[in-house]
């Protein structure tokens, strides 16, 4: 997996990749460890202040958590969502052969289009901002839709990488 990264950028410019220095990752995990300064930053720092929205990429193999948040706009977009659509669908088709699948195919067509009608216009907005925000890889936290925090699942922790590099930006 990737190291997160963090990337800021004015309002109207489209993301371009970050890359944290693993040196500063490591001394902040040590200084976590040791019971240093970063429990202090952590503390002082609250990791929804200023955040309006956060858009999550992921497949459906990567867990993301949470799930759901009342502080902000969270959204979460599965990448490959019409595909397991698709398979849910290829599995229900009977066998017995192409005319008893076209058959249950046709029987069943408005139930079909309920189901992959909404996941194919989900997968067609997702790929569109992916796109928008030049998001190259998964997992990727899209964070007020200027920061992008590439290689997190977990929201609270790229608040918390967004949120720290929003503070040293200030100084």
């Amino acid at each position: 997996m990737y190291p997160p990264i963090v990337e800021n950028r004015p309002e109207g410019v489209r993301p371009r990749a970050f890359h944290v220095p693993r040196r500063l990752v490591a001394a902040a995990l040590l200084l976590g460890l040791a019971g240093g300064a970063l429990p202090a930053l952590a503390v002082s720092l609250n990791p929804y202040e200023g955040i309006t929205s956060v858009e999550v990429f992921a497949n459906s193999a990567m867990l993301v958590t949470p799930t759901r948040a009342s502080e902000y706009r969270l959204v979460i977009h599965r990448m490959d969502q019409l595909e397991q659509v698709k398979r849910a669908l290829s599995q229900r088709i009977p066998k017995g052969g192409q005319q008893v699948a076209y058959k249950w195919v046709m029987d069943n067509q408005a139930q079909i289009k309920r189901q992959i009608q909404p996941a194919a216009v989900a997968a067609a907005n997702a790929i569109n901002l992916a796109n928008y925000y030049r998001i190259d890889r998964l997992p990727a936290i899209v964070i007020n839709r200027k920061s992008v925090i590439y290689g997190v699942t977990d929201v609270d922790q790229a608040l918390q990488l967004y949120q720290a590099r929003a503070q040293r930006g200030r100084r």
